[in-house]
């Protein structure tokens, strides 16, 4: 691999043991991807940070990383952990809050930004084939697909690697010819209500290169969210071409095969059945909400009443407690359990539920896996009227 004067010696260790280390990481990882050069990203996002996710030995290394003077020298982001530091959640547990603000103190050293989300492009969005190191699927597929950034779909340690180096490895999206749609994917489904969310999972299931998406022009914020971190979730996407949406000079199309996803193969993924004595939990929020998408549910709440007939729980990122805190203060007068920084993904619940009722595919294959619970994805509007009027009102 061809290396530049300051790479050398980044790599010599002339910048340090943390610098050198990281960038070996990228160098024998991009190897192994048929790289020939590494490229200088703008934007580093870090996942696994949460302490149920990296435990012990993930904060022994992330300590060692510090101790040896690993630094960001690019703007980083670092995703939720498994603390609601706002204190406001009734239904996060909290249980590993020592061990998790010794993760966020030791990243927070490191020139980290605390956001504690998943939509970081929330705090800086993307520009147009501007190369990034993210972790974080969902994250990764919006900032492709969206804002027609490059990334690849990173590994925690590769996206710490990236932000102490500045650099990652030019293989995958970062390279145009890499970018290109061969599957068309025609979707009259959701001009008649079927949930985005559904539809990702079925692509991420069944798709195996990068789709051309057609029929999604009219989805808002929160469709396109979902529908993305869906196919994240079920498959391994982290491209998809979305008709009038991605920006067109960053991809190319190609198409070898078409299919046409009609409302019947959808109904399995719409998750499982709901019975009126089960304890519900409505979940919205997964990924981080939207400024929009928090309006929409104070305008859903205050249309519906307060939830009556289950639990409703938002997240959102760290910021919003301060950004908007008189909404989330209206949210929980309410009866909405808020939760900042975190999401039950990535953290243990102090209740237990029957099933969760979603508008998210991403939270339906997760809570399934994770929690063990039953889910189902509905629209957002239908998850906040169920847990406050019920199911056949």
């Amino acid at each position: 691999m061809y290396l530049t004067k300051d790479q050398e010696k980044m790599l010599s260790g002339e910048y340090g043991w943390a610098a050198a280390k990281a960038l070996e990481l990228i160098v024998r990882v991009g190897g192994a991807m048929g790289a020939e050069e590494l490229v200088e990203v703008k934007h580093a996002h870090v996942s696994g940070v949460s302490y149920t996710n990296v435990g012990d030995h993930g904060l022994e290394f992330l300590s060692d990383f510090y101790a040896k003077g690993g630094r960001a020298r690019v703007y980083t982001t670092i995703n939720p952990g498994c603390v609601d530091y706002s204190g406001l959640s009734n239904i996060i547990d909290n249980d590993f809050a020592a061990r998790q603000m010794l993760v966020d103190n030791i990243l927070q050293s490191m020139g980290f930004k605390p956001v504690h989300t998943c939509i970081p492009h929330y705090h800086r969005p993307p520009l147009e084939n501007e190369h990034l190191a993210w972790g974080e699927s969902s994250a990764v597929i919006y900032a492709n697909s969206v804002f027609g950034a490059r990334t690849n779909r990173e590994g925690g340690p590769v996206a710490l690697s990236a932000s102490i180096t500045g650099y990652t490895y030019k293989a995958g999206l970062h390279i145009e010819s890499n970018r290109v749609a061969r599957v068309k994917v025609e979707v009259p489904a959701i001009s008649r209500g079927v949930p985005p969310g559904a539809l990702g999972l079925w692509i991420g299931d069944h798709i195996r290169e990068i789709p051309y998406i057609t029929g999604v022009k009219n989805l808002d914020v929160s469709g396109v969210k979902s529908l993305l971190a869906s196919m994240a979730a079920s498959g391994n996407h982290a491209l998809a071409v979305l008709n009038g949406i991605t920006p067109r000079n960053t991809y190319r199309v190609e198409i070898e095969d078409k299919v046409v996803v009609e409302d019947k193969a959808l109904e399995e993924y719409l998750g499982d059945d709901i019975s009126s004595g089960d304890r519900v939990l409505g979940y919205v929020g997964c990924p981080h909400l939207h400024p929009v998408e928090l309006l929409k549910v104070v305008e859903l709440l205050r249309k519906y009443g307060p939830p009556r007939k289950g639990k409703l729980m938002i997240t959102v990122p760290r910021e919003y407690a301060i950004t908007f805190q008189s909404i989330l203060y209206e949210l929980r007068v309410r009866g909405v359990d808020v939760a900042v920084g975190t999401c039950p993904i990535v953290s243990r619940l102090k209740e237990k539920f029957d099933v969760v009722l979603t508008n998210s595919g991403k939270a339906l294959f997760y809570m399934k896996k994770i929690h063990g619970v039953k889910a189902r994805i509905v629209g957002v509007e239908e998850v906040v009227k169920c847990v406050c009027r019920g199911f056949k009102s």
